[in-house]
């Protein structure tokens, strides 16, 4: 009987035991796994917040201007007039106003040189049009044709040097009758003592604006494909700051005099 006891005993020590072991190893496990967790959870939160900041900022760019630009009459022409050979003036010369067969009328267009070139030959264009801005065939006085709406003349030996004008009395003469209220000139080339051609880059634009018998309009207007000088100059322009509006000035308002008493 105290044998049984006995066996009784020691069983359930031994049971307490495994029992209390198995609930201390499980609840120390648990405690060393939750805390890592809790760590990349804060990790995770604070890379997204500096994820999301650096992908807040913001990037400019600089506007880039076309080379090619739209011109009207007034902005072509003044494309022209920095050539370094150009028509500076345009004058109708009416030379008699009856013998107009041996003192024909006359398209003079005066050209002025800003090259450094000693200029020999020159070759100048000219476009017109009737009292209706219709376009009109220019015919010279010595023209076996039904002449040209563009004509182009050729200047030879002026002797042009640097600074100076030519063509103030000369000019290109012209048929009777053809009725010319209106015309324009541009400088389509020259040649120089030493045989160099210059070319003027804008003709074309001038010619197909002007040319081709086109009815002379105010909205005129053609695509220029500009110069590398021309185009720097407008590409530096657009950087300058744009100068200051003054604010209008009122007139000062004068007082109403005071009547003296008597």
């Amino acid at each position: 009987m105290k044998k049984a006891i006995t066996t009784i005993v020691l069983v359930a020590f031994a049971a307490t035991c495994f029992i209390g072991c198995s609930s201390s190893g499980t609840t120390s496990g648990s405690a060393t796994e939750a805390e890592p967790t809790s760590t990349a959870e804060v990790t995770t939160t604070t890379t997204t917040e500096a994820t999301t900041t650096t992908t807040v900022a913001t990037t400019t760019t600089e506007p880039t201007l076309s080379r090619t630009i739209s011109a009207d009459s007034k902005k072509l022409d003044e494309l022209l007039a920095k050539q370094p050979l150009y028509v500076s003036n345009t004058r109708y010369i009416v030379q008699d106003k009856y013998y107009k067969s041996l003192y024909p009328d006359l398209l003079c267009a005066i050209i002025t040189n800003k090259s450094k070139d000693d200029i020999k030959n020159a070759y100048v264009c000219f476009v017109a049009w009737d009292k209706n801005n219709l376009p009109v065939k220019i015919k010279g006085d010595v023209d076996f044709t039904d002449g040209e709406y563009i004509q182009k003349v050729r200047y030879p030996n002026i002797n042009l040097v640097p600074g100076k004008s030519f063509g103030n009395r000369k000019g290109f003469g012209l048929d009777t009758g053809l009725g010319i209220k209106k015309f324009k000139a541009v400088v389509y080339a020259y040649e120089d003592f030493d045989n160099n051609t210059w070319v003027n880059p804008y003709y074309n634009c001038w010619e197909q604006m002007y040319g081709g018998g086109k009815k002379l309009t105010a909205d005129m207007h053609v695509d220029v494909y500009l110069t590398a000088e021309d185009y720097e100059e407008m590409v530096r322009k657009s950087k300058e700051p744009a100068a200051p509006t003054k604010a209008p000035t009122k007139a000062p308002t004068k007082k109403p005099k005071k009547k003296k008493k008597k």
